[in-house]
C-alpha cells in the first residue's frame, strides 16, 4: 500500500508509477490518448476542472457512452480500472493527472477519494451524460 513520504512530490512520482501501469495503457504514458481507444487527459476539460469529484467517479465506476474531450467526439466503454486501486493509488494517480502535461489541477488526496468511493464504487458504468451532472 501506497504511504506517502514527503507530500506532493511524492505523491506525483507514485501516480506517474502507478498511472504508467493502469491508464496509460490506453491513454498514453503521454497523457495524448490513442486513437479509436481513449481519449487525451493532456489538457482535457475533464481533468482541467476546478474540483476532481467527476475525474475520480470515472475510474471507480467506468464510463460508456458518446461524449467530447478538446471537441472530438469519442463513443467508447471504459471499464472501472480504479475500482482496484486503493484510495491512496487513486488519489496519487488523479495528482499525477491533474499536474501533469500542462494540466492546472491540484493535489487529491486517499481522504478525498474514500468518500467518493462509499458514495458511488461498484455502481454500473456511468454514461458520459450522467457523468456530466456529478459536482467537480
Amino acid at each position: 500500500l501506497y504511504q506517502p513520504k514527503s507530500g506532493a512530490a511524492a505523491a506525483l512520482a507514485h501516480g506517474k508509477q502507478v498511472y504508467e501501469t493502469v491508464c496509460g495503457i490506453c491513454h498514453g504514458v503521454d497523457g495524448m490518448g490513442k486513437p479509436n481507444q481513449a481519449p487525451p487527459l493532456a489538457g482535457s476539460e475533464w481533468v482541467n476542472t476546478k474540483g476532481f469529484k467527476r475525474l475520480a467517479q470515472i475510474p471507480l465506476d467506468g464510463l460508456n457512452g458518446s461524449f467530447q474531450v478538446e471537441g472530438k467526439d469519442w463513443n467508447l466503454n471504459m471499464a472501472p480500472m480504479g475500482a482496484a486501486l486503493s484510495d491512496a493509488d487513486l488519489a496519487a494517480v488523479l495528482t499525477y493527472i491533474r499536474g501533469s502535461w500542462g494540466n492546472k489541477g491540484g493535489e487529491v488526496g486517499a481522504e478525498d477519494v474514500k468518500p467518493i468511493r462509499a458514495a458511488v464504487g461498484g455502481h454500473p458504468a456511468i454514461s458520459a451524460t450522467d457523468s456530466k451532472t456529478i459536482p467537480e
